[in-house]
């Protein structure tokens, strides 16, 4: 009798993740689509991983063109590279939510995370605010050179995360109230059972 022997589940490279929407962008590309940043070993604390995208000049001019000069000689584009993360769960819509003891590098430099969110009481370990990352000071623009993006990261057991990057741009405060006002007024009744939904399903979900 032939014996099979088990062996770890592996996740898919590209597994099938959609994450939430932004209501303050809309994208334009996917430069990475989600990507599986693997499972939990138990031979090594800290993985690591690379991930590569270019930029087509039709990209490199948008961004280009979205360009703003800041007091202080800073930059800011409404046409952005956005990096996010999430947990590698196929079943529902995911939002933005970091691994364990993140480092980011782009293109062999460190991107500075957000600030972690107070402990929800004593002892708790300390978590930061999953968001979507603007790396488009760090990303050569240019379609000639290919960027790098460097993950570091501490596996979690029974978790897999996602890494994704598109090709955002940022809507404006008038765009954003014309795209309201064709959306229809609504009753107050029917906010407020949205809201009400939306608090179920939070408790159902917690």
């Amino acid at each position: 009798m032939n014996l099979q022997h088990s062996s770890p589940l592996i996740p898919p490279v590209h597994p099938d993740v959609q994450m939430k929407p932004l209501p303050f962008y809309d994208v334009l590309d996917v430069l990475i689509k989600p990507s599986s940043l693997g499972t939990s070993t138990a031979q090594r604390y800290h993985q690591e991983k690379y991930f590569i995208f270019a930029l087509t000049p039709q990209q490199v001019r948008e961004v280009c063109i979205s360009r703003d000069f800041l007091p202080g000689g800073r930059r800011d584009y409404m046409v952005q590279i956005q990096l996010r993360f999430c947990l590698a769960e196929t079943s529902c819509l995911q939002d933005d939510h970091f691994p364990n003891s993140l480092c980011i590098k782009v293109n062999g430099k460190l991107f500075p995370l957000p600030g972690f969110a107070p402990p929800p009481k004593n002892g708790v370990e300390q978590k930061r605010t999953g968001r979507p990352l603007n790396i488009t000071s760090l990303v050569r623009l240019s379609s000639a050179v290919p960027n790098q993006i460097s993950v570091t990261w501490a596996p979690e057991i029974g978790k897999t995360y996602s890494l994704s990057v598109y090709l955002v741009r940022q809507l404006t405060s008038p765009l954003l109230l014309q795209r309201l006002r064709m959306k229809g007024i609504r009753s107050p009744d029917h906010s407020r059972a949205l809201r009400r939904i939306k608090t179920d399903s939070t408790y159902v979900a917690d």
